[in-house]
This record gives C-alpha cells, structure tokens and sequence, in this order.
C-alpha cells in the first residue's frame, strides 16, 4: 500500500524531472468521511451538512479536513472528483 507513482505539477513542462509523490490514502476514509463526502457532492454546504448529521459545523470542517489531507487534494471539488474517479462515491 506503500507504493509511490510518478507525477508531473501542473505548469511543468514535459521534459521536467517528475516529482515521485505518494498516491491519495482513499482506501482509509471512514465511513462517516464517505458519507460526508456523498453528501457534499449533492452540494450540501457546511451548515446543511451539519444539521442533515446532527453535528457543528465544526465537526464538518474537521471531516473535510481530514478528507483532503487523505485523498491529498485541496478543495470539496477536488474531494468529490478524486472520490468519484476511485468509486468512492457515485
């Protein structure tokens, strides 16, 4: 599960090294986490989200946080897409 793939940035040109970096952690989301994820590509925002699961809005924060850092992206879209393309969620 430790296997490292070969990346090039966005805006370096081809014949830039590639930078080795690890693949996203999708196969450790919880459930809860893909849940929320399900949720936010329904376009549920933080406050929706919160009363749909009965948490704060920074219970919510801290889920997406958790989120990016393990699906290694930066924003909900980038969330949505990266869960989507692994068949996280539908």
């Amino acid at each position: 599960m430790n296997q490292l793939h070969w990346t090039t940035e966005p805006g370096r040109p081809d014949t830039a090294p590639p930078r080795l970096m690890p693949p996203p952690r999708v196969g450790v989301l919880t459930p809860r986490e893909i849940g929320v994820l399900t949720l936010v590509a329904e376009g549920l925002s933080n406050r929706s989200l919160a009363q749909s699961l009965h948490v704060s809005e920074a219970t919510v924060r801290a889920h997406m946080r958790s989120i990016n850092l393990k699906l290694d992206v930066h924003s909900r879209m980038q969330a949505v897409a990266t869960a989507r393309r692994h068949g996280l969620i539908g």
